[in-house]
């Protein structure tokens, strides 16, 4: 894999990851606005989805050495 896609990697999970966390604290402060999904749900998603690409990053990464 080479370093431009394994640099894009690491940026797409930490974003994942920060925007995840703090839709995960709103989720927890804010009440449900009685919507279909509720920003806590949305948030655990997010932090999923970022572990994901963030175990990609990472084993991309000790591929190399």
């Amino acid at each position: 894999m080479n370093a431009a896609l394994r640099r894009t990697l690491g940026w797409i999970a930490a974003v994942l990851l920060n925007v995840g966390a703090l839709l995960f604290v709103v989720g927890l402060i804010v009440p449900r606005a009685g919507g279909t999904i509720s920003v806590l749900t949305v948030g655990v998603g997010l932090l999923i989805g970022g572990l994901i690409v963030g175990t990609g990053w990472f084993l991309s990464s000790r591929e190399r050495s």
